[in-house]
């Protein structure tokens, strides 16, 4: 393969639509990675217009975390653009070792700030993630690959409302929707790799695209680990759900990285450290001002149902902050009931669940209660009416009703 002006050296990368090689510039005589599409797309104008797009988007890009292309063209059938060659690797490469805090930070700092220049330039990436960050040789963190990125408005969209282009595990949920996005559908995938370089994990899996988008859309944000608690709030505030309750642009995420650390330097006698000033606070869309404790309580209450006979009532009360610690019950509650099912029997005659929740975990506490319903080990509910009342965090009613007995 002979590009003109170039001496093409070695192949350092391949994707679905191009492969990317080290070259010679021979002009400035400098080393660069040169990004040419596959011959056997060239001839489909809708994958050409798609490589000439991103080329061009990238060419007009000048900052200093985003990869800069020097130059575009063809020649015969090859499309090509070459671009700065960034040596360091990619983030999924470094996630491998794990990484410092301090690095996190800075990192995340990086593309945030990358980030909040392509939404002005009304540019959405549309798949940040780890492959898609690199690293130069003195660390700096690069945003790469526009391949699928589109402006905000105008014709020049490729995809149509109602496509779900990206990758699963880093999409925002209206793009799992197939709805119309924006940049702070990027800084969503920005939080979803904040999630991963803090635990070494994405924060939703699955056996398919399907079944992460619907946890993308409806689950709660899982917790950090203990030593990683610090950084909940800014996680939880980049992938809220709505995207009116998120960072609106880059720059938040920037000033929050700044004032992020739970304590400041050490002090001149290097033992005690200094509690971050009030001021670092921020504020975060998925969270309340109402935190509640974890606790469970199950308890029988025995009821005439007639003269000489009784029926019992299993009562259960729960109360959790998050579905993390509503999770963290399932299992007593399934041993409580499966063992007054075995005791009781026939004189089981109904379940009373009340749970003290915050709104955007009430769905997955029904989920919960149709599920063990179904359980092989617990059909006796199924012959028994469940009684369900959901309760705010502020004491007002989230829902209430009742699940009937399956007709026999």
């Amino acid at each position: 393969m002979q590009i003109p002006g170039y001496r093409l050296q070695s192949k350092i990368g391949r994707g679905g639509m191009a492969n990317v090689y080290l070259a010679v510039q021979e002009s400035f005589d400098r080393p660069v990675a040169i990004k040419v599409m596959n011959p056997a797309l060239a001839a489909d104008p809708t994958f050409s217009q798609r490589f000439i797009r991103e080329a061009k988007m990238m060419a007009q890009l000048s900052h200093p975390h985003i990869v800069p292309v020097f130059d575009i063209g063809s020649h015969g059938d090859l499309h090509y653009m070459s671009m700065e060659h960034i040596v360091g690797g990619t983030l999924k490469q470094r996630l491998r070792d794990g990484l410092e805090d301090d690095d996190i930070q800075r990192i995340t700092a990086e593309i945030a700030a990358a980030l909040d220049y392509t939404g002005e330039q009304d540019i959405i990436h549309r798949d940040i993630k780890p492959d898609n960050i690199m690293f130069r040789g003195d660390g700096s963190a690069v945003l790469m690959d526009f391949g699928i990125a589109r402006p905000m408005q105008g014709d020049e969209a490729m995809t149509q409302l109602g496509t779900i282009v990206g990758t699963p595990k880093y999409m925002s949920p209206e793009q799992h929707r197939g709805k119309g996005v924006d940049s702070r559908a990027d800084l969503y995938s920005l939080g979803v790799v904040l999630f991963e370089m803090l635990t070494g994990r994405a924060p939703y899996t699955g056996e398919d695209a399907m079944s992460i988008g619907i946890k993308h859309i409806s689950e709660p944000i899982p917790l950090l680990p203990g030593d990683k608690k610090r950084w909940q709030p800014l996680v939880r505030k980049l992938m809220a759900k709505d995207p009116e309750q998120r960072f609106q642009r880059g720059s938040e995420v920037v000033v929050a990285l700044k004032s992020l650390s739970a304590v400041a330097a050490p002090s001149a006698a290097g033992t005690t450290p200094t509690p971050a000033p009030a001021a670092a606070k921020f504020v975060d869309g998925n969270s309340a001002e109402v935190k509640l404790e974890s606790r469970m309580r199950c308890k029988e209450i025995k009821e005439k149902a007639g003269l000489l006979s009784s029926v019992y009532v299993f009562d259960i009360y729960v109360m959790a902050d998050d579905f993390n610690q509503f999770q963290g019950h399932f299992e007593k509650i399934s041993q409580e009931l499966f063992a007054w099912g075995k005791e009781r029997g026939k004189k089981c005659g109904k379940v009373k669940f009340k749970a003290t929740v915050h709104p955007w975990i009430a769905g997955r506490v029904k989920e919960y209660l149709r599920n063990i319903r179904k359980a092989d080990t617990h059909e006796f509910l199924t012959r028994i009416p469940i009684e369900v009342n959901l309760v705010g965090a502020d004491g007002k009613p989230i829902e209430q009703y009742r699940i009937e007995p399956d007709s026999a």
